[in-house]
């Protein structure tokens, strides 16, 4: 084989590789997800599958704290676990551990981090290990 034609064929192969995880996104599209099959935590109770959770603002705050209350009566677990991404933007995974504080109360103090959007909402899954239920929580700067 001559040398150009292998510098062509290296050249092709490497721009394959360099495109391969744009070209195989673009073939195999994530599942959207529904905002109509999570919870929306706010200060007022939201109830699934008689798990009852609330936070302390309606509208949470990058960097800013705020306290999620859960009431999970039927689990043994002595935390629960709280995984959120962003649902507008790739925030990555924002892992949480929420104590318990009595039978079946669950509370922990949450930071989420800052983007670059004005408002943004959060999504993900509340865990006993035994069962989830679907939460998001609204943010705005």
């Amino acid at each position: 084989m001559s040398t150009p034609i292998k510098i062509v064929l290296v050249a092709l192969t490497a721009l394959a590789g360099f495109y391969a995880q744009d070209i195989w996104s673009y073939l195999n599209p994530a599942p959207t997800i529904s905002l109509q099959e999570h919870c929306l935590l706010s200060t007022q109770p939201c109830e699934r599958d008689k798990v009852v959770a609330v936070i302390s603002q309606d509208t949470t705050q990058p960097l800013l704290p705020f306290t999620i209350d859960v009431s999970w009566p039927h689990s043994n677990a002595q935390s629960l676990s709280l995984n959120l991404q962003g649902y507008e933007m790739d925030m990555g995974l924002a892992r949480f551990a929420l104590a318990q504080n009595g039978s079946g109360h669950y509370q922990s103090e949450i930071l989420l981090p800052a983007c670059t959007m004005e408002s943004m909402t959060w999504v993900g899954q509340l865990s006993d290990g035994q069962h989830s239920v679907n939460v998001a929580i609204r943010m705005a700067r």
